[in-house]
């Protein structure tokens, strides 16, 4: 079918007026109208269902295999759901049909830039880039190749990673498959019809015609519409590439409307939709109960709130002092402050027991050394399917994108490449290792084995930081807290050092070496949302005698809220806690590394900072080398190790 408007060569049909329904664990029924089931079709959204939403946690709870697929479907249900079951849907505020669909897509699409195992990923381009940094001449080899066979370079890694901007970036993809695009040159016209696909005109909400009955017309989606839905993941106003140039205030709605922005990401307090899903799903699949929030849920109301971050926000950085700065924003009944507070209670709990737990994190430590071995080899891991005629078609800002393969890292620079980049990567890493002959893949293929076993590192020790070194040890880099330990380890043993090439060795017995490389630090912070803040004093509350007429009163009316004036009972003490962990990469060192924590500890305990910092040698070619701390088997404190063996 072609319309009318159609350019010439496309091939457009109209959407379909079908709404399903499906089930889920959490909010039972999830309706899906005609236009957000485009949107499930297409392969970014179908990309979730190959995704954890909890990363490696299920080698812990079992339960913990639910997806990210799962998860937006939820978050796309409870955007509408706070609306139509709030006081919100009642208010003076114009919210429009096409608003709450635009909130769905938003829900639905929110996390597509999460990468292989979710934040995993993020943890894998992390120390990408600073080993990239830091060691180029551990990838020189792999580079060389790649340039030799592309005549090109392979691109660098930026400093930081965020998600929510390749989920930007996966929204145009999505949009591009069904032959359309975002035209900032005509922000409320329909969509742009860059190719086959959905007719722009016919893709909205569909409404019954008042004048026919039983016909229906299409509200179309315009490109503003598509904005907002980036602005509402991106949480504030969109930079370039998602816009011709960086945006000051948001464009996708306009200042009446823009407490819509608090449903998905809350910038001002951080109790949103999202939350509300992953805190509820993950606490179920993790520890058979789910905590109910539906009284804030039912209970939100649309007030003039107090900006809780007036020296940051966009739109009110700019303000003088003296001027109050107020947002249109979603408020609560001032009675349900302590039900706030069990909300972020939530957070800490499920960082602590769920996300962080200390086998989560050493399968997830594991997970990341097989991501850095793989990409120090295979430049080459994913086709971009770049000149590939039967590929899916992509957003027009990729017309001059050349690299035909690309490694795990840089994934996320290509929409086809991190289509295909999921949870099943580590069977692709494992295919390509047995397919080599390649010698140097022996730390891979042991990564690999470990793996499939289930030994993950060992985590030999912990100490939080209010209770030694503070900020002065939370400050150390990780790197020169795990030389330090090597070097308390080497100045408290009985033994004589004597130092041969770049090694420490105790006598002539079989020896043990400990070297930072077997040492992997981790800097664990926990906290209720806010960092050291109370994210309740973030929030905006109304007393009782404002909810009498609020439902008929015109948006210019409507009552100050602001931060509670008394706090609940459950307040904690402290809202942020910080510790560091240390694990073991090699099984056969973990009593050795326990040993040498113990040491560590005691002596940053008593405050010894005079420490010989002895690390560096001095090769033949005048290159520094770090120096590993070596003992025999026999050495007095590693034969008290062995005798009785410490449960860290």
């Amino acid at each position: 079918m072609t319309s009318s408007h159609t350019p010439v060569g496309f091939e457009v049909w109209p959407m379909k007026n079908e709404t399903r329904k499906c089930n889920d664990e959490v909010h039972g029924e999830v309706t899906i109208p005609p236009a957000v089931q485009i949107v499930l079709d297409s392969p970014a959204v179908q990309r979730l269902a190959n995704l954890k939403q909890l990363g490696c946690a299920f080698n812990t709870y079992p339960s913990c295999s639910h997806t990210r697929k799962e998860h937006s479907l939820g978050v796309m249900e409870t955007a509408s759901n706070i609306i139509a079951t709030s006081n919100i849907g009642k208010q003076q505020l114009n919210i429009t049909k096409m608003d709450i669909l635009c909130l769905r897509i938003a829900g639905l699409t929110h996390d597509l830039g999460h990468g292989p195992f979710s934040h995993v990923y993020e943890s894998f381009l992390k120390a990408s880039y600073k080993q990239e940094k830091e060691h180029p001449e551990l990838y020189s080899e792999r580079n060389a190749k790649f340039k030799e066979q592309f005549g090109m370079d392979l691109p660098d890694l930026p400093p930081s990673y965020e998600h929510e901007k390749t989920s930007l970036m996966m929204v145009d993809d999505l949009l591009a498959t069904n032959g359309l695009e975002i035209d900032w040159g005509a922000l409320d016209e329909p969509l742009k019809q860059v190719g086959n696909g959905v007719d722009s005109e016919t893709f909205g909400v569909i409404r019954k015609n008042k004048n026919e009955p039983g016909e229906t017309t299409v509200d179309h989606f315009t490109s503003r519409d598509w904005i907002f839905i980036k602005e509402c993941i991106y949480g504030k106003p969109l930079v370039y590439p998602d816009a011709p140039e960086t945006q000051k205030a948001f464009v996708g709605r306009g200042k009446n409307k823009e407490f819509l922005y608090d449903i998905i990401s809350n910038r001002h307090s951080g109790l949103d939709v999202d939350r509300y899903d992953y805190y509820a799903r993950d606490g179920l699949s993790a520890m058979g109960k789910k905590d109910a929030y539906n009284v804030l849920l039912r209970t939100a109301v649309v007030a003039k709130g107090l900006c809780p971050n007036r020296d940051t926000c966009f739109d009110c950085k700019d303000k003088p002092h003296s001027e109050e700065a107020r947002h249109l924003m979603i408020c609560y009944p001032v009675k349900h402050i302590s039900e706030a507070m069990s909300f972020f209670e939530t957070r800490i709990n499920n960082h602590d027991k769920i996300y962080t737990h200390k086998k989560t994190k050493a399968a997830e430590l594991l997970m990341v050394d097989l991501m850095l071995e793989s990409d120090l080899h295979f430049s080459t891991l994913l086709s971009t399917q770049h000149n590939d005629p039967d590929a899916l078609p992509t957003h027009s800002r990729f017309a001059d994108f050349e690299y035909p393969k690309l490694p795990l890292s840089r994934a996320w620079m290509y929409p086809r490449l991190f289509l295909r980049a999921d949870d099943s990567i580590v069977g692709v890493i494992e295919d390509k290792v047995l397919e080599s002959s390649d010698k140097g893949l022996a730390s891979l293929k042991k990564i690999l084995r470990h793996l499939r076993k289930h030994e993950f590192y060992k985590c030999v020790g912990e100490v939080e930081i209010d209770e030694i070194g503070g900020d002065t040890l939370w400050d150390m880099d990780e790197d020169d807290i795990k030389r330090e330990m090597v070097t308390i380890l080497l100045e408290t043993e009985g033994n004589r050092i004597a130092r041969t090439n770049a090694t420490y060795e105790f006598g002539d017995d079989e020896q043990i070496t400990l070297d930072t490389n077997d040492i992997i630090v981790e800097k664990r912070e926990l906290h209720y949302g806010s960092k050291e803040k109370n994210p309740v004093l973030q929030m905006n509350f109304l007393e009782k005698k404002h909810f009498e007429d609020i439902d008929t009163l015109p948006i210019e009316k409507l009552p100050l809220a602001g931060p509670p004036e008394k706090l609940p009972l459950n307040k904690p003490e402290h809202f942020i806690k910080r510790t560091i962990r240390f694990f073991s990469r090699d099984r056969e060192k973990n009593e050795l590394l326990g040993h040498a924590f113990q040491n560590w500890k005691i002596v940053k305990e008593e405050g010894y900072n005079e420490l010989k910092m002895c690390f560096e040698e001095i090769d033949d070619e005048g290159e520094s080398q770090s120096n590993p701390a070596l003992l025999t088997q026999e050495s007095a404190s590693y034969s008290a190790v062995k005798r009785r063996k410490l449960d860290f």
